[in-house]
């Protein structure tokens, strides 16, 4: 099979994964583990040059200091909305528990989503799906698109258009850097905050 044709088939593991997942068995940790072991299978199977030099790699102060000061702003951005964003008779908790996110499988997965989570996808879609810095790829639309299936069980159809926008330009960002300082240091850095500030908000609202 022609790679090309093989990064496609390859785009569609984590929409399987989330389908399977959520969707069917509805366990989170099901759909991150198949997501994720689709990814590393790709990975094996795919280019490994260079592969763990990417991650140490491409390092720029300002981009990086920009990069997180953005990211932190999901946090404030979650925070002051969600009584509007919120998915009616879907409260946030209800939601986490019948996902099987409670007690120490919340705490271990909190820990997993901002520390693994951010690696291997950053190694998968801005390195092994890698379509350089143009403008917009099938890559940024199809990272975007896995992630308001998630979505949708938490907030409303409005608010998941403007999550794709914003995702899609989050993740053509990612993607340009990735592309300009030849390595993921910087939207590696970027996207681990961004998920801590998405596991810390959920922990807070699913509280109050």
């Amino acid at each position: 099979m022609k790679p090309a044709r093989l990064k496609l088939i390859s785009a569609l593991t984590p929409y399987i994964a989330v389908l399977i997942g959520l969707y069917i068995l509805q366990n989170a940790w099901v759909a991150i583990g198949l997501y994720h072991f689709g990814i590393i299978v790709f990975l094996i199977y795919g280019d490994r040059n260079g592969l763990l030099k990417s991650v140490c790699t491409g390092w720029d102060p300002i981009m990086a200091v920009v990069g997180v000061a953005m990211s932190v702003m999901v946090f404030p951005i979650i925070y002051f909305f969600w009584g509007h964003m919120q998915l009616e008779g879907a409260p946030l908790n209800s939601v986490l528990v019948n996902f099987g996110l409670h007690g120490t499988s919340w705490f271990l997965f909190m820990i997993y989503f901002s520390t693994v989570q951010p690696l291997v996808e950053e190694l998968y879609w801005r390195n092994y799906l890698k379509c350089g810095d143009e403008y917009l790829s099938w890559t940024d639309l199809a990272f975007a698109g896995y992630h308001i299936f998630v979505l949708a069980w938490f907030i409303k159809w409005y608010w998941l258009v403007i999550a794709f926008i914003v995702i899609v330009a989050t993740a053509y960002i990612w993607r340009y850097l990735a592309s300009k300082f030849e390595g993921l240091i910087v939207p590696l850095l970027s996207h681990a905050v961004t998920d801590m500030s998405i596991v810390v908000v959920v922990y807070i609202l699913r509280n109050k």
